[in-house]
Formats: C-alpha cells, structure tokens, sequence
C-alpha cells in the first residue's frame, strides 16, 4: 500500500508542568512527598531496585514470547526504575509515555503499566522495611510519596492507553474495510490538506475513476462485489506515485489525490493508467460481463480553491466523458457548462417522471397483401418544457443514471395499457408493441407488474406485447429466458428487435420464447440496391420460417424496399413508407381514413 495512504497513531502529547502538577494533586501528592521520592533515591538506590524488580517482574509467568514486545516491556521498566532519580519534573513523564506507545505498538497488554507499578511499589517496600513488623514513621512518609508518585503514572499512562484507542478506532473509521483503503471521509481530508499547501506553480491533482458494469450490477453478490473492490484497489495501489493517496470514495469509485503536479497533463496521464489498470484487474471477475470504466480529472487551485469545489469539477469532468463516449476528460469551462446542462436536463426529466409526462407515439405495422393493421410499435417521447424533443436512448440513459429505470418501466406499463384501453374505445382493436430494456426483463417481477397494469385498465393480453433486442437478452441468458417465457406464458406478444446485428442468433432462437423477428433497417435499407443485404435478408427469413416465426421489417421507407420485401416473403412492415410514429389522436384519424369501415386493403408498393 501507498505510504501515503497509512494511517499512523500519534505520539502521545507532551504533558506540562502544570498538567503534571494537576494529575499528581489529583493522587493526594503533596510538595513533601517530592522531597521523600529523592530521599529514597538516596537510600535506596536504583541498582538494588533493579534486581528485585527488574529482574523478577520481566521473567514472571505471562510474560511476552514476542522479542519485540519483551523488549518494549524492559524498556518500559528501565525508564520506570528511574523514579529513584526524579525531581519532580514532567520529563520522566512524558518519557515513561513514549516507552508505553512503543509498548502499546508491540502488542503489550493494556493492563501491563498498573502490573508493572505495583511490582515497583512492592519492590520499593521490600528494600525499604524489609520483612520487618514494625514500620517507622520516616519509612512510612517515603512509601507514601511514592505511591501517590507511582498511581500518578499508572493513571496517566491508562490516559495515554484510552487516547491511543480512540486514536485507533478513529483510524479504523476511516479506512474502507474490505479493501483498507482511505474512505471517503479520510478523502475530504486528504484533498482539503492538499489544497491547503498547493498553488499556481505545484498545483494539486484529483482523479475521480467509475467503474461501470451495466446492467449486471443489479445481480452482482456482496461477495463478487467485494473481491472486485479488493482487486482493483490492490492493482492501482502498484502504480501510485509516493505522496498521491488512493481513496474509495464509491461502491465502484476510486478517487485519487496528488500532491503537488507541476502540470494538469500528470493528472490526465494518471486518470488514464487508473483507467487501465482497473479494467485489467476488473476482468477476470466480470467474465462475460460489460465492464467499462471513466475518469475525470481536475487541478487546484487552478479550477477550484476548495475540497468540495475541486471534486466538483473532477466529478463535472467524468460525466462529460461518459455523455461523449470518451474514456478520460478534464476540467475545463465547456465542461461545467455541459454539467450544468446534464443536472438541469436530469432534474427537468425527474420532475416529468414524477408527473407522468411521457408520451408513447405509435407506428403501424402492416400485414403484406391484406394491408391490414393489428399491431403498432409504441415509441417513448419526450418533449422538454422549452419544445425540444430528446431522443429515447437519451431518456433511457437519464433514468439509468438517475437510478430511476424501474420507476420508468412501471410509468410506461401503465400507460400502453391505458393506449390500449383508449384505442378500444375509439375502435380501434390492435395491439400495442412495447419496448423493454436490458434491465427491464432481468427484473423477475416483471411478468406481475405486466400483469398488474392490464388488470387495471381490464385490458386483455393478447392487446399487449414487447419488443426486446437481442442484446438485451444475451445478458444472463437463464434469468432472462425465464421472465420471457413467463411474459409469453401469459399470452403477449414477444418479439426479437433488431434481428440479425452481429449475435450469435440461430442458438439463442432455438432457446428464447419468441413470437416474431424485426429485420433491422441497416438490411432493409439496401435489400434492393445491395446484393449482400438482400441475401442477408433472405437468409433471416428462412431462419425464421424454420422456427415458424412472423417476421416484421423495421425502417421500410420506399415502394421499393417494401415492394422487395413483400416478394421476399417478409409478414408485416413497418417504416416511413407506411406511415411516421404519430400520437394516439393522430392515429385513430390515420387508421380511420385508411380503413374506414374495413381493415382489409391491399398494399400497392
């Protein structure tokens, strides 16, 4: 570990004359027991003492095997035999106390310093009086001094023993347990105390790393989480710097504080080599998994002059990363602005949430030969309050962000049952295609919120379906077979988006419960002008007529293509051609005066 990141217990501080004087009036010692203390130095000298007590006392039974700590304990005791020397001043104190912190640090036992006192007291009894009945009042006047002298000690080394504790467990708070790191506690500190020297010309340098793990997160064991901080702590431990301080700051954040850089391309230069070092470490325990990881960086006093503003800036710098898809990014003024755009937008999109501002817009899907219309894919909208639109990926990726995902999914489950509900009073019998997320179907309590949200608007099943791409269920296959086998166990439709973009398709089709395929638009696209999409698609359609499979093509925008598509053999189309994603008003107009009275009309590519 980093020097820079071990936490020391303190010397104990010096005691004062007057301190000492107020802990020994606190005894009952009085101005002549100081003169009795030197006159039993001068009777009895130190050598005498030694062997009686020295001696005896070290070798008695429970004494130390460590040589460590029977050495701190016979220094302990050579330095206490020198109250025959004493003048009454605080030096033999503080001396007695820095013997006892060496002690302490051995391993000595707490009760050691009282044991070692009333050996002393004991051995200064014996030499004094001997086996003698009759003890005189002289004799009694040098006991007496010295045992108010000896619990003076006694009492203030368990001080000093009390204070090292706390110290200790003050220490102990402050540090990460799983990893023994620097916690975020011990962070304020250390970027407060490193501000407090930096300036222009040695600036200090913050590094704040996130370590991303998707939607698995949401599954990852206590156990797997831990041995993942333990690893990426101890690898970018390896590679600091003397002086800089590694913290964990987060469940999956690591911050780090350099002391003195002479430029911000150090701390740009350290932001990338945490980035790396904690994606190797991250690897062999998030096999299979999507880990990706972010930093920002920040320099002070340069871009703040306080703890809390510099992490602002180094934390305003890592989101502008991840919004631009960039491994590292610093500080800079665009980047708090951007910031300053992100936690407005983030703020506006709660505040629509809570208020349930979300619009679901439909595009048709059409059945090739009859024309007729039974399903429509609900897309999620969102207008701002200042009129723009913000793009669904967007609006996913703020609720992710926001920990609001769920909340989201259960919003947009109660509004395409309400969609169905409306159509069906207008007349308008189709079902409602819905997308779902990655997250969304490794929730196991899916299948009864679906349930739940038709219940209430008494909207039957076969009205309801989901899309879900195919990435989305390659993340932990088993888990999230099982929520869509429940889905499609219920009686919705379940359908496999974006088919055919770059997975391993034949293997998880023989394993998912499925009901259509949606060809992507990046084939529909070229099936007329290019040789390859065509064959691409020809290809995802006897696929999917082998496993008996309806197929939708998605992104259908001229004659041509739906034209092609028809002679393909391809079931439904959906795209510009047929008609744009418009709101639940627009639709029923649409479907009206395209159908009127009938559903059935041919397509004419």
């Amino acid at each position: 570990m980093n020097a820079g990141n071990r936490l020391e217990a303190a010397s104990p501080a010096a005691l004062s004359e007057a301190e000492l004087l107020r802990r020994l009036s606190q005894q009952g010692f009085k101005p002549e027991d100081r003169a009795a203390i030197r006159a039993f130095g001068r009777v009895i000298g130190r050598d005498l003492l030694q062997a009686d007590f020295c001696t005896a006392f070290l070798a008695r039974a429970g004494a130390p095997v460590d040589p460590a700590a029977a050495d701190a304990e016979a220094a302990f005791c050579d330095e206490l035999l020198n109250i025959c020397q004493w003048q009454g001043d605080a030096d033999w104190f503080n001396r007695l106390a820095e013997r006892w912190a060496h002690c302490l640090a051995c391993g000595v036992s707490d009760h050691f310093p009282w044991a070692a006192c009333g050996a002393l007291l004991s051995a200064c009894r014996d030499r004094l009086v001997g086996g003698r009945a009759e003890v005189f009042q002289l004799e009694m006047d040098l006991l007496t001094g010295l045992v108010r002298a000896v619990w003076a000690v006694a009492a203030y080394l368990s001080e000093v023993t009390l204070l090292r504790e706390r110290e200790r467990v003050k220490a102990f708070s402050l540090l990460d347990a799983h990893t023994g790191l620097p916690n975020r506690l011990r962070f304020e500190q250390v970027l407060d105390a490193a501000l407090g020297v930096a300036s222009d010309d040695w600036p200090a340098g913050l590094v704040v790393l996130s370590l991303q793990i998707g939607s698995d997160a949401a599954v990852m064991l206590a156990g797997d989480r831990e041995r993942l901080q333990r690893a990426v702590s101890q690898q970018l431990a390896t590679v600091m710097r003397d002086g800089d301080v590694l913290c964990l700051t987060g469940e999956d954040e690591w911050s780090l504080v350099q002391c003195a850089v002479r430029t911000s391309a150090q701390v740009l230069l350290a932001a990338h080599k945490m980035r790396e070092v904690a994606l190797t470490a991250a690897a062999p325990i998030c096999v299979g998994w999507h880990v990706d990881a972010t930093a920002g960086g920040a320099c002070g006093p340069r871009d703040a002059a306080d703890a809390a503003a510099l992490e602002r800036a180094a934390r305003n710098a890592l989101f502008a990363a991840r919004d631009a898809r960039q491994p590292v990014a610093m500080y800079c003024p665009e980047v708090a602005q951007l910031s300053r755009d992100a936690s407005s937008l983030e703020r506006e999109f709660l505040r629509a949430l809570a208020m349930q501002h979300f619009d679901l817009f439909l595009q048709p899907q059409i059945e090739v030969g009859s024309g007729a219309c039974h399903s429509v894919e609900a897309l999620l909208r969102w207008r701002r309050a200042d009129g723009d639109w913000v793009a669904p990926p967007a609006i996913i990726e703020l609720a992710e962000r926001a920990g609001a995902g769920g909340q989201l999914v259960r919003a947009l489950l109660s509004r395409q049952a309400r969609v169905v509900d409306e159509l069906a009073r207008a007349g308008v019998a189709v079902s409602v295609m819905l997308n779902l997320t990655a997250q969304d179907v490794r929730d196991p309590d899916l299948p009864e919120l679906v349930r739940q949200s038709l219940a209430n608007w008494r909207v039957p099943a076969a009205r309801v379906g989901f899309e879900l791409t195919e990435g989305a269920l390659l993340v932990n296959e088993p888990a999230v077979a099982k929520v869509v086998t429940s889905l499609r166990e219920a009686g919705y439709t379940v359908a496999l988006d974006d088919f055919g973009t770059g997975y391993s398709s034949l293997s998880h089709l023989r394993r998912l419960p499925v009901d259509e395929l949606k060809i992507d638009r990046q084939f529909v696209a070229g099936v007329c002008s290019d040789p390859k999409d065509r064959a691409m698609v020809e290809a995802l359609l006897v696929l999917a007529q082998a496993f008996r499979l309806r197929v939708v093509a998605e992104g259908v925008e001229t004659a041509a293509q739906a034209a092609c598509l028809s002679e393909l053999g391809c079931d439904r189309l959906q795209g510009y051609f047929v008609a744009r994603p418009m709101s639940i008003d627009a639709f029923v107009r649409w479907w009206r005066a395209r159908y009127g009275q009938s559903s059935l009309v041919s397509v004419q590519p």
